[in-house]
């Protein structure tokens, strides 16, 4: 009885991983549009020099344009790395991208502009942001670009919505179940918890998009360990580089004392302490202020003059690293 069940239970399990393998590549032969399938953690990516537009989150008739570099970022080509310049590259999600606002408002590229303006034109700044990235897509991501663009020092703007699996294109499964030993018990068991049980009575471990960002950091959750870990990476990929977080607060909330995700602020500011990695919570920058005032009111993302604002913080960071003083 025990060894047919066991029997049973592996034929399952084989017959639910060639299942879900099979539809996923069924569903998604080569991408045609501007993204393409990545198997594995990062999930998708830009193809280079693609053009198109994107529609606004809230109102969808509402769009912007954007293009790719050679890379697949929304960012200008750059020639190999000039000697004596100096190199920042910008990771993040939607927020660093520039969603919702023209390529030459986001951030990145207005610190590169002030920066000129404060006389140094030797210091380059990257958009390595992509739409819709988690923590563990932006560490694939960064692993790509150090060889390319050798930054000399990178930030990572983390957003509240990084614990959380990526939404723009559907997970291949050996993600969505990378935390299981058994994906059809797995399943199995979401099913219950979702038809029969209408709440989360059995455990389970696969990587479900949740309802609200807290409870990815949840004690009992794999998102902020997996988050946090991708950071401890990229930290250890930046090879003695300075490697910094800016925490970006949720322009849809209240900026004061009714916002709503300061635990996710706290967590991450924890894991700097831990890791030794220096975190700086943007929020601080707007804490008090009309949230609306700093948003796309037909989006959400932060506005052409909250990037200007996170822009001037950013070139204050960077004129502080000692990799970027200048020779005597």
């Amino acid at each position: 009885m025990t060894l047919s069940s066991v029997i049973s239970l592996g034929c399952a399990e084989a017959l639910f991983r060639w299942y879900t393998g099979r539809t996923f590549d069924d569903k998604f032969p080569p991408w045609t549009g501007n993204l393409v399938v990545v198997r594995g953690a990062q999930v998708f990516a830009f193809k280079p020099h693609a053009s198109g537009v994107f529609p606004g989150n809230v109102d969808m008739e509402r769009t912007f344009p954007y293009r790719t570099n050679a890379h697949g970022l929304r960012d200008r080509d750059r020639p190999a790395k000039a000697q004596g310049s100096k190199r920042v590259l910008v990771m993040g999600d939607s927020y660093t991208w520039g969603y919702a606002v023209a390529e030459e408002e986001a951030y990145p590229q207005v610190a590169e502009r002030l920066l000129a303006e404060r006389g140094r034109p030797d210091i380059e700044v990257i958009n390595g942001g992509i739409p819709d990235y988690n923590s563990r897509q932006e560490r694939q991501l960064l692993e790509q670009l150090i060889p390319i663009y050798q930054p000399d020092a990178v930030f990572l703007a983390y957003v509240v919505n990084d614990a959380e699996p990526s939404t723009a294109m559907p997970t291949p499964p050996e993600e969505v179940y990378r935390h299981s030993r058994s994906w059809f018990l797995t399943e199995v068991a979401e099913r219950l918890n979702r038809r029969l049980f209408r709440r989360r009575l059995l455990p389970s471990a696969k990587d479900n998009v949740g309802s609200n960002y807290l409870d990815g950091f949840d004690e009992g959750s794999v998102k902020w360990r997996d988050s946090r870990e991708a950071i401890r990476e990229m930290r250890d990929l930046c090879a003695g580089h300075p490697f910094t977080v800016l925490m970006m607060p949720d322009f849809t909330q209240e900026f004061d004392d009714r916002y709503a995700l300061r635990t996710i602020h706290d967590a991450v500011a924890s894991w700097g302490r831990e890791l030794n990695i220096p975190v700086f919570d943007v929020l601080t920058m707007f804490r008090g202020q009309d949230h609306r005032a700093w948003m796309v009111p037909w989006d959400g993302h932060p506005n052409a003059e909250a990037h200007r604002r996170i822009a001037a913080f950013l070139v204050g960071k960077i004129l502080e690293e000692p990799a970027f003083s200048r020779s005597p």
